[in-house]
């Protein structure tokens, strides 16, 4: 099969140690587990089987999973879909669903009867699998594979092994249809940009993930990567990297199997480059089915240079907990900073406590957060990322550069005076400057006007704004609020 994925690099942030949802389009992490009546389960059995599988993660003390827990969506999908002759299954099923429930915060087997702590009695009634984590014999380890940083989580997985996060929704088997059909040929292979790529700041090394959506074994395929419509070069994609025997193996990816491939990297990128990767020939033959690809664009976008180092950064991001950041310094691929979206103004000290690197190229990595928008600015207020989320998985970078800043934090904004704050109708800014541009907290640009010492700011809603005050070589970015 023939893949085109257009690449790019667009990206977010966070603090160590935070945990998000797995991005949708993520390959759902394999488990074998025992249910509260000693039967063994494996995920990949179900999906191999061609079952859509639902995973609810949930806690039996929150509220809001025992309410959906409840309404029974997931016990209909499994009574009316469920695997033929399961316990609880209809005699008349479709036979393409499997439900679990999974307690994922290591309660107790008592707590899920409903016992001391527990908003509820979750075992009478369910006819489909419970799992309990307490240890004996499952534990909580199940939840933290798939990311799980709140209840409930429920998690729709189809047969091609590939996840997406379905909320608490009323009719759980309409999505069943969003899932690929099954393998219908001996040899198919299926390609997708992978969840993780490694970005520089005037380079890429993409990583794309090959899976044999064929009955026959996969042995190779080939890989052409172009840069603005010209030709880069070839890869023939045939053997993978086993740990366990430390060298290359060869490839041989039964049906459904996946293997990430990394190619070599893309150098001397500019701002809106454009790459192609184009996958064919599965086995040697042309791929008979084009139609199960994803295709996903990415615009390659180089970010802000010369960055000043000798500072915090403050960080501004919209969304919430669903909207995981991680900020990365690119040559030795440490996480400095990470959090959640929903972050106004946050100054970030990066972890381990020290300045940013001098002429380093840093990458602003998120996910989950389609749509969202967010703004980093440096001590000296120069606003070095200024972007919306767009994919799955996005990354957007900036650098200190090789230029040295001649100037103290200090000594540069000390000129310019902003009052009053909070404003109601008019700001007044004492000091030199040519131009400012006024931001509300999502990143949109609601007011740019040259010099003058007083700003009419009567049209804006009352809330928090950044200002980015222009000076002959920097941008100073200050928080205002408006209040009438």
């Amino acid at each position: 099969m023939k893949s085109n994925l257009l690449i790019a690099v667009v990206v977010l942030l966070s603090f160590n140690n935070v945990q998000a949802q797995l991005a949708n389009g993520s390959v759902a992490p394999d488990f074998t587990l025992v249910d509260l009546n000693g039967v063994t389960h494996t995920l990949y059995d179900y999906l191999d089987d061609g079952y859509t599988v639902f995973l609810d993660f949930s806690a039996v003390w929150c509220g809001p999973c025992w309410s959906y827990h409840t309404s029974h969506a997931l016990k209909d999908v499994y009574e009316n879909h469920g695997p033929t002759n399961f316990p609880g299954v209809n005699a008349n099923t479709t036979n393409d669903v499997m439900v679990f429930f999974i307690e994922g915060d290591g309660s107790s087997v008592a707590q899920l009867n409903g016992g001391s702590g527990s908003v509820g009695d979750w075992v009478a009634g369910t006819p489909y699998p419970i799992i309990c984590t307490d240890g004996n014999p499952n534990n909580t380890s199940v939840a933290s594979s798939y990311a799980i940083s709140y209840w409930p989580t429920v998690y729709q997985v189809c047969p091609d092994r590939l996840l997406s996060e379905c909320g608490q929704t009323a009719s759980p088997y309409s999505l069943v249809t969003s899932c690929l059909p099954p393998p219908s040929y001996n040899i198919d292979a299926r390609s997708f940009m992978s969840n993780s790529a490694s970005t520089g700041c005037s380079s890429m090394t993409p990583e794309i993930t090959i899976q044999n959506y064929g009955f026959d074994n996969l042995s190779e395929v080939k890989i052409d990567v172009f840069l603005n419509g010209v030709f880069q070069y070839t890869t023939l994609f045939d053997e993978i990297y086993d740990a366990n025997l430390n060298m290359n193996v060869p490839l041989n990816l039964q049906t459904y199997e996946m293997a990430d491939a990394l190619l070599d990297p893309i150098t001397g990128l500019s701002n809106n480059d454009v790459i192609t990767i184009d996958v064919s020939m599965p086995n040697g033959v042309a791929d008979p089915d084009p139609s199960n690809n994803q295709t996903i664009t990415f615009i390659v976008d180089l970010g802000f240079d010369n960055a000043y180092w000798d500072g915090p950064l403050s960080i501004t991001v919209a969304g919430g907990p669903q909207n995981a950041w991680f900020l990365k310094e690119v040559s030795s691929g440490m996480q400095i900073a990470a959090g959640y979206g929903g972050v106004t103004g946050l100054t970030i000290a990066t972890t381990p406590p020290l300045t940013l690197t001098f002429n380093e190229c840093y990458t602003l990595q998120s996910l989950n957060g389609v749509g969202l928008a967010y703004t980093v600015s440096d001590a000296m207020g120069n606003v070095i990322l200024n972007g919306s989320a767009s994919g799955v998985e996005d990354f957007d970078n900036f650098s200190t550069g090789n230029e040295v800043w001649t100037v103290g934090f200090e000594e540069q904004i000390s000129y310019l005076a902003i009052y009053p704050n909070p404003a109601n109708d008019v700001l007044t800014i004492d000091g030199n400057y040519t131009s400012v541009t006024i931001y509300d907290v999502f990143g949109k640009a609601v007011l740019t006007t040259d010099y003058q010492n007083t700003i009419n700011v009567s049209d804006l809603s009352n809330g928090i704004y950044f200002i980015n005050i222009n000076t002959n070589n920097t941008i100073t970015v200050k928080k205002i609020t408006i209040a009438k």
